[in-house]
């Protein structure tokens, strides 16, 4: 009898639960910031990706909000995707801004007139911007007011 109260307990309890909205990495487009439900960084080669890991260090505060623990700032200028910046969360709520120099060292390959371009992405990228009404079949998923599909080829945008 106990063990049957404790699995329809435990069923119900997982009707209700929820997952939490992840936040974004960021794009800036002309001067306007749109967030990239994606994250290029997770898509490295896997040597490039271990490294990305270790600097980033080891991350003793994850907030249900950002599993992966950090947030990427990116930019679409000289017709390519480029990584402007990589703040980890801190046990303080704070965010700790990883040094450029240090993202260009392994990731050196992608280095373009100065700058890291995503050039391991090829594909359709989606990003939005504001709030949008909530798919009701999917009610966990990003919901933008505007939406923008951006195409890359080794990071170069190919339309926009």
């Amino acid at each position: 009898m106990k063990r049957l109260i404790l699995t329809a307990l435990l069923a119900l309890a997982c009707l209700s639960a929820s997952a939490t909205g992840q936040i974004h990495d960021k794009v800036i487009i002309d001067g306007e910031t749109w967030e990239m439900p994606s994250s290029p960084l997770l898509s490295l080669d896997a040597r490039e990706y271990e490294a990305f890991q270790e600097l980033l260090g080891e991350r003793n505060f994850v907030s249900t909000a950002n599993y992966r623990g950090y947030v990427a700032t990116w930019h679409v200028g000289r017709k390519g995707l480029y990584l402007d910046k990589v703040e980890v969360m801190q046990s303080n709520g704070k965010m700790k801004e990883i040094r450029m120099k240090e993202l260009m060292t392994i990731l050196k390959k992608h280095k373009h007139k100065g700058m890291i371009r995503a050039e391991w992405i090829t594909g359709l990228v989606k990003i939005g911007k504001g709030a949008g009404p909530v798919d009701p079949d999917n009610p966990h998923a990003p919901s933008f007011a505007d939406n923008w599909t951006l195409q890359l080829k080794k990071g170069r945008v190919k339309n926009m």
